[in-house]
């Protein structure tokens, strides 16, 4: 059939419409939030299986003859068999789903305002404090797993024998007082402060930075390389505040008589005491940095939610 002026039309304004479409510009779907709940429960399955490792860093830090980690881990099986590489894990879990939710909950409240977005400075700025209010919340539970995991090195009557993590919670006021929570808070609340900002931060930039610069997908190979490097870092600068909190909170009441005194004793294996416990510490840390990353993604990208603009 011959083309008329109606037809010609008629065609001109299909194509010019279909023009128009292709034209339109791909607007990419916003990224989903995490829910707040979503940093404890991927911390407290991460420390099902680091809890040995976590243990044997531990008892480390704290021993008088210096003992190498299988050596270690060989003296944990012949005092309390396989079972006792899970000594305090009652304080452990309860303290991933506070103190560890805490600290994801606040840096991802704040790490999508517009002064911080953009702004790695300000993203370590946030962490460090969120790693700090977090840390000031799980003292009490921090302690309580240190001591819990310690115990069995002590003779019959210097044990403190807690039998669970609400045990301790009740016991130590009445031994102590309220003040014995916080034995060890100062390194604690730096090493929490110095190890946010290497693990939360330094992820969040990383993982920006290659997501940018490689052009990789919000996958689990991204999240992989971002967690592994966060965990290398974060476990070089936080690891010295870490022994410090350790001795302080495994401690007897006057053992020490401040942070200084128990600083100068951290240092009795020389220059490197400040990293006594170092590898069990990065062979639980790379692994667990990895799997806390990679379960926090998914539960984000599964179960997350979409901010209303």
């Amino acid at each position: 059939m011959p083309y008329t002026d109606k037809n010609l039309g008629d065609n001109y304004r299909t194509v010019q419409h279909i023009v128009l479409d292709v034209s339109e510009e791909y607007i990419e779907p916003p990224e989903p939030r995490a829910r707040w709940w979503s940093g404890g429960v991927a911390s407290t399955c991460v420390a099902c299986f680091v809890a040995p490792i976590d243990l044997v860093k531990s008892h480390m830090q704290t021993q008088i003859k210096k003992k190498g980690m299988l050596e270690t881990a060989a003296q944990v099986i012949r005092l309390r068999g396989f079972i006792g590489f899970y000594d305090g894990f009652s304080a452990a879990a309860l303290r991933q789903m506070t103190c560890t939710n805490i600290r994801f909950g606040i840096y991802e409240a704040g790490r999508y305002a517009e002064p911080i977005r953009d702004n790695n400075f300000a993203k370590l700025a946030l962490a460090g404090f969120a790693g700090a209010v977090g840390s000031i919340c799980g003292i009490p539970t921090d302690l309580i797993n240190v001591r819990m995991q310690n115990d069995m090195k002590q003779n019959d009557a210097e044990r403190r024998n807690y039998r669970h993590v609400f045990d301790a919670l009740i016991r130590i006021p009445k031994e102590e007082g309220w003040r014995a929570f916080y034995a060890g808070g100062t390194p604690a609340v730096f090493k929490a402060s110095v190890g946010t900002c290497g693990q939360i931060a330094l992820y969040d930039i990383v993982k920006t930075e290659l997501s940018e610069n490689f052009d990789m997908q919000d996958d689990v190979i991204l999240h992989f390389d971002s967690s592994l490097i966060s965990s290398i870092f974060s476990s070089l600068i936080s690891h010295p505040f870490d022994v410090l909190k350790t001795l302080m909170m495994n401690a007897r009441p006057g053992e020490f008589r401040g942070v200084f005194h128990a600083a100068m004793y951290m240092m009795r294996f020389g220059i490197l005491s400040p990293f006594r416990g170092l590898a069990p510490t990065i062979l639980r840390k790379g692994p667990a940095t990895v799997s806390l990353f990679i379960i926090y993604e998914q539960l984000r990208l599964r179960f997350g939610y979409v901010e209303d603009e």
